[in-house]
């Protein structure tokens, strides 16, 4: 499997999709920190999620990784371009066959493609989260970090890591039952922002619509980002949702893989 995994990366790294999705990341750190100073929201937010705007003159390291805690969500947009080039490539260019025929076994050539897949986009939030706090630095510094607010900072990020993880995981889950990249793309944007708009549109008419919210998991990583000002509860329900969606997707994705007809 390993060798499955440094066979991907090597091809990955000659590409260009890492190295534009890198220069989003840079452009989107760059415009927060040094233009719009307020965290960047997708989806459902409510008045507890919700960054306020650092001062405007005044811009730390410490300011920065706050920022970027709370914009993550958007992150799982290039969470895409992992799950395409790792998952989906096999497929496009039909070396599937001839990896399976060698006698690399289904289970094994799934797992491999989901572990790099969850590594790219937990490597991306490191990423995000370090310019952020590079870029600020340059501005007034590195900041105070102390008090709990680097434990708070790593335990965010540690459950966002979850999420990341869980996005990963369904879109290997579609890449695999349905070998398109056209149908990945169009499967996993509406994953993330179907439910989301749903939602909001059943709430208009009927206020309890807005219980669901917490299944989402675009909401969960703004839930996540101010976990040290959430209820236990909300946190541990949290951690369950992202958990089952990673349990049930590569379970189902591994079954439905082992049965499947590879052309």
């Amino acid at each position: 499997m390993m060798n499955l995994m440094r066979a991907d990366m090597y091809r990955i790294l000659r590409g260009k999709a890492v190295y534009i999705s890198l220069a989003v990341m840079v452009l989107l750190a760059a415009l927060v920190v040094f233009v719009f100073r307020i965290a960047p929201a997708t989806g459902i937010i409510t008045e507890e999620d919700i960054f306020v705007p650092v001062a405007e003159n005044y811009m730390t390291g410490a300011m920065g990784a706050e920022l970027a805690i709370g914009g993550m969500n958007n992150i799982a947009f290039i969470f895409l371009v992992g799950i395409v080039v790792t998952a989906m490539a096999a497929f496009s260019s039909g070396a599937v066959k001839n990896e399976l025929t060698i006698g690399i076994s289904r289970i094994k050539f799934y797992f491999s493609k989901w572990l790099l897949t969850c590594l790219l986009s937990i490597s991306a939030m490191l990423i995000f989260l370090a310019m952020f706090i590079i870029f600020a630095t340059f501005v007034d510094g590195f900041g105070y970090w102390g008090d709990g607010y680097l434990a708070e900072v790593l335990t965010s990020f540690g459950l966002q890591s979850i999420l990341a993880i869980a996005f990963s995981s369904i879109g290997v889950f579609f890449s695999f039952v349905t070998r398109k990249a056209a149908a990945v793309n169009g499967l996993y944007i509406a994953f993330m922002l179907v439910p989301t708009f749903i939602i909001a549109l059943l709430a208009e008419a009927f206020p309890r619509a807005m219980d669901f919210v917490v299944y989402d998991m675009s909401f969960l990583f703004g839930v996540f980002a101010t976990a040290a000002n959430q209820p236990t509860a909300d946190i541990v329900r949290g951690v369950i949702i992202g958990l089952g969606y990673i349990l049930v997707s590569t379970v189902a994705g591994v079954l439905l893989f082992r049965k499947a007809e590879i052309r």
